[in-house]
């Protein structure tokens, strides 16, 4: 199971049009296919761990492209690289899931939009 977080849909913007007191909701989506796709240091701009892995969620999880995403024994969540999409067989139209990709970047974990 994974959980997703969703920050400050429902603050008002400071003038910069950053929340000003962003709100956390969770909720949990599951069971889940996750593959680890690197797990391997870039040291061309400096030492630097980056962590992706594709997910397959069941079929109307409730999952945005702006989410954040925790995985359980990892401490830093991770964000969405890319869009949230169902990708149905082309043959039958049968759809397992959504699939999206997360990313981690560095020891904070975070990576910039």
């Amino acid at each position: 199971m994974l959980t997703v977080v969703r920050r400050g849909t429902a603050n008002d913007r400071n003038w910069e049009g950053d929340y000003e007191t962003p709100t956390e909701s969770t909720h949990q989506i599951g069971p889940c296919d996750m593959k680890w796709l690197t797990d391997t240091e870039d040291n061309s701009t400096g030492e630097l761990l980056q962590r992706l892995a594709q997910i397959t969620a069941p079929l109307g999880s409730d999952v945005l492209a702006t989410d954040g995403i925790r995985v359980p024994g990892i401490t830093e969540d991770f964000v969405i690289d890319g869009a949230v999409r169902m990708t149905p067989n082309p043959f039958t139209g049968w759809a397992t899931g959504v699939r999206f990709r997360i990313a981690k970047d560095g020891g904070s974990g975070i990576r910039q939009r």
